[in-house]
């Protein structure tokens, strides 16, 4: 996350609980869309599962296809907290055959 990130991205606690999600993002999520993701896309699909319960305040929920790897891999606009960036993070090796625009891996932030 702190490599690059979608704008607008929130970073969640993996361990979250639907009751804690809804009271930390219960009012920013209220009659909005919602997207969802990790690097590829499977834990994101699975806390979007196990928070379902707190989801209900939203328009609707995402899950991002592929990932921000995918993401990634399209030349779509990515973030950090200095702005614009191009890498992304491929959290190891083995993940980082995903990437093809392999110049843009950064591995710290």
């Amino acid at each position: 996350f702190v490599v690059s990130q979608l704008a607008g991205a929130q970073r969640l606690d993996p361990d979250m609980s639907p009751a804690d999600f809804m009271a930390a993002y219960g009012a920013l999520i209220a009659g909005r869309d919602v997207v969802f993701y990790c690097s590829v896309g499977v834990r994101s699909s699975r806390m979007i599962e196990r928070l379902a319960d707190g989801l209900g305040a939203a328009q609707s929920v995402w899950n991002l296809e592929g990932g921000v790897f995918a993401w990634h891999n399209a030349a779509r606009p990515l973030r950090n907290a200095d702005g614009a960036t191009d890498f992304v993070h491929p959290y190891n090796r083995s993940w980082g055959r995903l990437v093809e625009r392999s110049a843009q891996i950064r591995t710290t932030p």
